[in-house]
């Protein structure tokens, strides 16, 4: 929009004749269009595991009706959590887009759990179909509430701990929330309507008789067959099959989570990267302007880079100027589905042939402005953070451990924070002196300004503009120190006449070194390392080749190493994941013990919990997916989401129990394969759902893909585990496939 608007200012301007007619505007950054492209894919994202879900509705269903229902279900419950975001002042961006795009595969599981009893309680009775669609829709109430309160609380902790992950992903956990609570509304009123009416139609659309639906239908069927004998064999091992399950997937995962990498947050590929040149102290304006101009005939030279636009002698950012003889940067806006990463690191590689003597020319990929991760005074991935109270001691520090990294570090690149010191001319006033001729540091100063930079007495009005009217000496008046010294400093006579005096006459002259940038951090002078990752490497990994290279390095005295800001932040990350975790599961646990009055059932289906992420970590080690601050929101949603098959499950269990008066072996092996094709189409739809998010394709959908991962992953184990492994337990912790009303009437 800001781009927009200065382009329709410019042709304003043309047209009045303020501005050639042929001056023309480039675009040298325009974030809008990453902005634009990452909503643009989350919602790709959304939509595409919309239609998934319901393709793979219409085959478990056969029915174009049923499959209808349900594909209705889907917007409604996202217009309702579009209705909420609104209402509690949420925007549209790239985390509540990716909320809607997770809970669309969330949100029709209430209602395929509801339509699919409705229609199952009318080919098993005579009633009308409004009436039983009524008797149907009351049975599944319960269940239908709890899962969906388990979703709900499973993300609270998340607006209570607060910090840095509640502060990012706020808008994404509180839009799924939002899409959850939808859902529980529409499967619970519209579902029934809409079932009730259409199911009493007699006329078919006969697409169960296709092939491919009658055929998927045909195996299913068997597949149920099967299911209930394998199950039957398992419960009767139960403690066996449990051992080996735990032993399994217990092992394997302490095994991996040590060998997957960690980082604060995904890299996010804008589609810019970003070049930084370090000048060695001495570099003119003009050598500067010379260095610069071949990086740019390089960068224009490659098919990548759309545009570059360079400064030299400092940076530009809107209004902001910082003069610097040692510094150029150029920021590149690059070919859209260009690898950022590759090209940042093909590049540093090829600058490296220009053999600067002292000179470090990175390239880096571009960052999100304003995505800020921790405290840390720089920008980069990496900080190493040098304090001491003599400045000459923290350079030769600083040095060292530059040198060390520049030969041994292969998974950043590092580089100085603040310029090296500078060699000046130091004028240093006798103020003894001074004082005794009249003259204040003040005086003296701007009188040495005026002569070397000019000065600026007034101004010019040239239409709607001031310009500043600079009054300067030739540039050779002062060549030298010696030169300087000759400078003439005017004092006032006792007359009231001005007499010249040499600065000279009350100054020394002399070369020093200036420091190219003081930084001090508690009050306490510090010499700071800014390290950017390389193409695959996790932040994780780099510090820890950051800290055994430095454990070989003695630093001098008086000289010591703060903590990383980097390091803290991903420590902090990573107890986040067991303080949200266990804050999680102790407030599902909490609610479920209330819903049911009991403690055996609500600890059943906890047990899903360590299953699915067994598979959550399966899926981030054989992907490689780093363990960041995603992960961690996919992990607590996970929690809320596995445990509603286990829910259906042993409350259909419980169901037939207090119904038929049979053992709990019996209700499980009666519920197990009645809720199998339930459990299995919610899993497939929202697993699909989940699919395009874990792919990550697209610019802006880094973002959002490890929480995917984890999503699709623990949740698919978990649902192949639950129903095997939730029935062990349901007839374990009930004491023994017969019950204790049975035993009761033996004893009688």
């Amino acid at each position: 929009m800001a781009v927009n608007g200065v382009k329709q200012r410019l042709a304003e301007l043309r047209a009045s004749g303020l501005i050639p007619a042929d001056m023309t505007l480039n675009t040298t950054l325009d974030e809008s269009v990453f902005i634009q492209n990452s909503i643009r894919n989350v919602a790709i994202s959304g939509l595409t595991g919309a239609a998934l879900a319901g393709v793979a509705v219409l085959l478990f269903l056969g029915s174009l009706r049923q499959t209808f229902i349900i594909v209705v279900a889907i917007p409604l419950a996202t217009l309702v959590a579009i209705l909420l975001m609104g209402l509690f002042g949420l925007s549209l961006n790239v985390f509540s887009l990716g909320g809607l795009a997770l809970g669309v595969g969330i949100v029709v599981d209430n209602a395929i759990v509801m339509l699919e009893n409705i229609v199952k309680g009318v080919e098993k009775s005579n009633k009308p179909v409004v009436r039983q669609a009524e008797v149907s829709s009351r049975e599944l109430e319960s269940a239908l509430f709890a899962s969906t309160t388990t979703n709900l609380v499973a993300v609270l902790p998340f607006l209570l701990i607060g910090g840095f992950i509640s502060l990012l992903f706020n808008e994404l956990v509180l839009t799924v929330s939002f899409a959850v609570g939808a859902s529980l509304i529409v499967a619970l009123t519209v579902v029934p309507m809409l079932t009730s009416r259409l199911l009493a139609v007699n006329r078919s659309s006969g697409i169960s008789s296709f092939w491919l639906i009658r055929q998927f239908d045909l195996r299913l069927q068997g597949l149920t067959q099967q299911y209930g004998k394998v199950l039957n064999w398992v419960l009767h091992r139960r403690v066996l099959v449990v051992a080996i399950a735990f032993l399994i997937f217990g092992g394997s995962s302490l095994f991996m989570v040590g060998r997957i990498p960690q980082e604060i947050l995904p890299s996010i590929a804008t589609g810019q990267a970003n070049v930084r040149v370090q000048f060695p102290p001495g570099t003119t304006l003009a050598d500067n302007q010379t260095v610069m101009t071949a990086v740019d005939e390089l960068l224009i030279a490659q098919p990548e880079v759309e545009y570059a636009f360079s400064t030299s002698g400092g940076f530009l950012f809107g209004g902001n100027t910082s003069e610097n003889a040692l510094r150029g940067s150029s920021t590149l806006t690059l070919v859209p589905g260009t690898d950022v990463a590759e090209f940042s690191d093909r590049m540093t590689q090829a600058f490296g042939q220009f053999n600067l003597v002292n000179t470090r020319l990175r390239v880096s990929p571009g960052r999100v402005r304003g995505l800020i991760l921790n405290n840390s005074p720089v920008r980069g991935d990496v900080d190493i953070i040098l304090q001491g109270s003599d400045a000459a001691s923290l350079e030769a520090a600083g040095a060292q451990i530059l040198s060390a990294l520049d030969e041994r570090a292969t998974l950043a690149r590092y580089s100085p924070d603040a310029d090296p010191p500078q060699p000046e001319v130091q004028i240093r006033p006798d103020w003894e002196r001074a004082a005794d001729l009249g003259l204040s540091a003040e005086s003296i100063g701007q009188t040495v300004q005026s002569i070397l930079s000019g000065s600026v007495p007034t101004q010019l009005q040239r239409g709607d503009r001031l310009v500043n009217v600079r009054v300067q000496t030739p540039e050779t008046l002062v060549q030298n120190p010696a030169e300087l010294a000759q400078l003439p400093l005017f004092i006032s006579n006792s007359d009231g006449s001005a007499r010249p005096v040499r600065l000279g006459d009350v100054a020394r002259i002399e070369d020093g070194q200036a420091p190219g940038e003081i930084q001090r951090i508690s009050q306490r002078q510090v010499y700071i390392i800014e390290g950017n990752l390389g193409e695959g490497a996790s932040l994780g990994a780099a510090l820890e080749e950051v800290n055994q290279i430095l454990a070989d390095i003695t630093l001098p005295e008086g000289v010591s190493r703060l903590p990383s800001f980097s390091a803290q932040s991903n420590e902090a990350i990573t107890g986040g994941l067991g303080i949200l975790g266990g804050l999680a599961a102790f407030l599902v646990f909490t609610v479920m013990a209330v819903q049911y009055n009991s403690l055996i059932d609500p600890l059943v289906i906890m047990l899903t919990m360590p299953l699915a992420l067994a598979g959550g970590i399966l899926g981030l080690f054989v992907t490689q997916t780093a363990i960041g601050a995603t992960v961690i929101v996919g992990a607590v949603l996970l929690v809320g989401i596995v445990v509603n098959n286990a829910i259906i499950l042993v409350e259909l269990a419980n169901q037939i129990y207090e119904q038929e008066q049979c053992d709990r072996l019996m209700a499980m092996l009666k519920a197990a394969p009645q809720r199998l094709r339930p459990i299995l189409m919610t899993t497939i739809t929202t697993v699909l759902g989940m699919f395009p998010i874990a792919l990550g394709i697209g610019q802006g959908s880094e973002f959002l893909q490890p929480l995917g991962v984890v999503v699709f992953s623990g949740l698919s184990l978990a649902t192949l585990l639950t129903l095997f492994v939730i029935p062990c337990f349901y007839t374990l912790f009930h004491f023994d496939s017969v019950s204790v009303r049975d035993r009761a009437a033996k004893i009688k």
